[in-house]
């Protein structure tokens, strides 16, 4: 019976769920983890908690932006939801983003508000429940052969001598507070003879290879290529925005917009993404021409983008990302005298990391037909207020 006690543990391990392991050692919540890993690009197209955006610093027309999600007000207020099983059932109040924003003028002083929210039709990102990402694991050729040996070395130690003290010991090794090397010698030759087979091969010449070979390391970092990979799947959100007068509540502008994002070098071994950022809107603005305010007026604006993700090795953060664009705009309406009917922009993005949780995006816009040059300065702050109450539930 121990025996078996002893299987399930380490193939719950091996599945790389990291709830079992979490409950022996401080990893982070796998939600907030997998929160963590997501890119800058990925938290301004849909944010996951909670957001506060400092936009077009340096320019006269600037906001102080708010976004949040229903769910991330819920887990503030009820942090069980952080549990895997509740956190499942509210995929729609966490594929929802809402955002509030102050417009400010060059005083700093207040200009007008605007507000919005957006769904994700198509998200494919959500690691943390989505069955997707189960079958990634479990088809996984590694966590096939960690499978095959968890097996092969459980039914080795039952006939070995000492084999509860064994058994205690091959524990300790799975979550990673015993090297490989440091073992035993009956486990250390017992693991060896029982990774010595065609199913698993690759395993055999790790350990044979690397004496400091550790268990939990080796188990973490597959979650993390595992998470990076499923993070380039397709995400897909539609929304709509408004803005009012300063003065009275009546709508300036209203924007209806849509953005698509995907890894276009999924399962490349290179250290860095490619992500393909796909941005289009409809906006419709008051027609000063006539009198009152009114809606009349459409601009329809088409933006085709790449965004390269630069991570660190070990922790596979992005600290700096580089996205390169081509803006198309056209006027659905009357034209004024100095107005284009059709424009074309070069857009480029340098968002910067500057702590773990806050971004400064650089934007420039470069108009080749007046040969017109814009630069954006903005500030992202993605919070969450949540670590320390999800780490009571580890």
């Amino acid at each position: 019976m121990t025996g078996k006690i002893v299987g399930i543990v380490v193939v719950v391990f091996f599945c790389i769920t990291t709830r079992v392991l979490a409950q022996q050692t401080p990893t982070p919540n796998p939600i907030l983890r997998a929160d963590s890993l997501a890119t800058g690009n990925y938290k301004d197209v849909l944010n996951s908690f909670f957001q506060l955006a400092f936009d077009r610093l340096s320019n006269p027309d600037k906001s102080i932006r708010f976004t949040g999600t229903p769910f991330a007000v819920m887990a503030k207020l009820d942090t069980t939801l952080l549990v895997d099983t509740s956190y499942k059932k509210y995929t729609a109040l966490r594929n929802l983003n809402y955002m509030f924003a102050l417009r400010l003028d060059t005083s700093f002083k207040f200009n007008g508000f605007s507000s919005g929210i957006k769904y994700a039709i198509i998200n494919k990102r959500d690691v943390t429940v989505s069955k997707a990402f189960l079958n990634t694991v479990i088809r996984d050729t590694v966590v096939k052969q960690l499978y095959s040996l968890n097996a092969n070395i459980i039914a080795k130690i039952q006939t070995m001598a000492n084999s509860d003290s064994l058994q205690r010991e091959y524990i300790n090794f799975t979550f990673g507070k015993i090297n490989f090397g440091a073992l035993s010698l009956p486990l250390h030759d017992a693991l060896l003879a029982a990774a010595n087979n065609d199913s698993t091969r690759l395993l055999f010449d790790v350990l044979k290879e690397n004496k400091n070979f550790n268990m939990k390391k080796f188990a973490d970092n597959l979650y993390k290529d595992m998470v990076e990979n499923f993070n380039n799947n397709a995400l897909w959100t539609v929304g709509v925005t408004d803005t009012t007068l300063k003065n009275q509540f009546v709508f300036s502008n209203v924007v209806f917009h849509t953005e698509f994002l995907k890894g276009i070098n999924k399962f490349n071994k290179t250290k860095n993404d490619l992500e393909l950022d796909i941005k289009s809107q409809i906006q419709l603005v008051d027609d000063t021409l006539k009198a009152g305010q009114d809606l009349k007026r459409a601009i329809f604006n088409f933006e085709p983008g790449i965004n390269w993700v630069l991570k660190t090795r070990t922790t596979k953060k992005s600290y700096l990302e580089l996205k390169f664009s081509g803006g198309y705009y056209r006027n659905l309406s009357t034209l004024y005298a100095s107005d284009d009917r059709d424009r074309i922009f070069v857009n480029g993005t340098v968002r910067v990391r500057i702590f773990s949780d806050i971004w400064v995006p650089f934007e420039v816009k470069y108009d080749p037909r007046n040969g017109n040059l814009l630069g954006f300065i903005n500030v992202r702050a993605n919070f969450r207020a949540l670590a320390g109450a999800a780490k009571q539930l580890l």
